[in-house]
């Protein structure tokens, strides 16, 4: 790794320690979330693979994430 690399992490942990410290586990995950660049189209992506579930896979999708 280079050594920006490495600066670049340290900064990233020590900006994380940082927001853990002062943000309720809820108030980080938002915050995180604000500012996720985020990508793709989820409009258009949502729909895409709907077909590709069965109503099986999806049941057993849902008793496991229960």
């Amino acid at each position: 790794m280079g050594e920006k690399l490495k600066e670049l992490e340290r900064v990233r942990e020590k900006g994380l320690k940082i927001l853990k410290d002062n943000l309720s586990p809820v108030e980080l995950i938002e915050f995180l979330q604000i500012i996720s660049n985020g990508n793709g189209d989820y409009t258009k992506e949502k729909y895409e693979n709907i077909e590709d579930i069965s109503i099986e896979d999806f049941e057993k999708y849902l008793e496991k994430n229960d």
